[in-house]
């Protein structure tokens, strides 16, 4: 049997830990299959896409810039993906792509502490995934930067979660208020930035902060949260999560977390 070929699409993706914890868990369940990355500029996307299909990949998954561009290349989307317009997960059922949205579902069920106020930074696929799964009793605040994305963003949160988008520049009248701040923008994947600075994190008298980026050293914002004594926490164990969701998604069988949980963290 022909080995199956599965992968990332993404820019940056080579950095990616997800190939190293997909083949393990195939490895482990000997699935003839194999999982790569792919990076490309965005303008390369179309030619890309035509080059995977060529190449009859049976799944990949989606970072960004791609989780809303994507859609216009597949065959058809879930309820929850279309929901957001946002997709991280690709299925190749008969030919057909299929897209899917895992992580809202795969960010909640890494965050243990009960948060009941979070403030939540980004407003692109990852940061409404977040917030269309949220539970019941959590309350969310959403920010971004105002740039000439804001008010085009600003009415899909609205249409998505009824809720407003906020100004960052005025979550500090949020902030002592909330036990949970999330930053979902890429703001620090690449440099030392951050959206936030200590006297921001200071407000919050304690709490969590959680960096959907992850990288082997922490971002500068977790290094400031973390300062002022806030419990930190990267993007590893959404990435996990998330990745276990699709790899179920494809498989139809239970991924082995723990094990992928050990190899991207090692």
């Amino acid at each position: 049997m022909e080995q199956q070929l599965y992968g990332l699409i993404g820019f940056p993706a080579m950095h990616s830990k997800s190939p190293r914890m997909h083949n393990a868990a195939m490895k482990k369940l000997k699935i003839n299959a194999k999982y790569q990355a792919f990076e490309f500029s965005p303008d390369q996307l179309s030619s890309e896409v035509e080059r995977l299909k060529n190449m009859n990949i049976r799944g990949f998954n989606v970072t960004m810039p791609f989780k809303n561009r994507i859609i216009d290349y597949l065959d058809g989307i879930d309820e929850v993906a279309n929901k957001l317009q946002s997709v991280n997960t690709v299925q190749n059922v008969n030919g057909k792509w299929i897209g899917h949205s895992t992580d809202g579902s795969g960010f909640w069920k890494t965050i243990h502490s009960n948060p009941k106020t979070v403030a939540l930074i980004g407003s692109g696929g990852a940061a409404r995934s977040i917030l269309a799964s949220k539970p019941d009793d959590v309350t969310v605040h959403v920010f971004n930067h105002r740039s000439a994305r804001f008010e085009q963003h600003s009415k899909e949160i609205k249409k998505l979660m009824n809720i407003e988008l906020e100004d960052l520049a005025d979550i500090r009248t949020i902030l002592p208020k909330t036990d949970l701040v999330i930053n979902a923008t890429n703001v620090g994947m690449r440099d030392d930035a951050s959206v936030l600075d200590e006297a921001d994190f200071e407000l919050m008298n304690g709490g969590s902060a959680v960096d959907i980026i992850y990288r082997d050293q922490p971002t500068e914002f977790l290094r400031r949260a973390a300062a002022v004594g806030l419990q930190t926490k990267n993007g590893l164990d959404m990435l996990v999560s998330q990745g276990a969701l699709s790899f179920e998604i494809w498989f139809n069988q239970k991924a082995p977390i723990e094990l992928m949980n050990k190899v991207v963290k090692k």
